[in-house]
């Protein structure tokens, strides 16, 4: 888990979970409240994962989730 990346309330992170900066220094995932993010899943960059949202097993996420979405595949398409 990298030191910048913000986790709100309410958050379910599984096991494995990569929470990661990209090429910019000092840029990391913020996770918003009652996000769900399964098992062996990696978030990495300057990203925004909004309230409600679900990210599946596995999934390779480099772009923002927007609220009550499910993100999942590799790399991560917004369903």
């Amino acid at each position: 888990m990298n030191p910048y990346t913000k986790i709100d309330d309410n958050v379910t992170i599984f096991h494995y979970v990569t929470l990661g900066q990209n090429k910019q220094p000092k840029t990391a995932p913020i996770i918003e409240q009652g996000v769900i993010i399964g098992a062996g899943a990696k978030l990495l960059g300057d990203i925004k994962i909004a309230s409600s949202a679900k990210i599946g097993a596995n999934a390779v996420v480099l772009q923002d989730v927007p609220s009550n979405s499910t993100a999942v595949g590799v790399p991560a398409q917004i369903k």
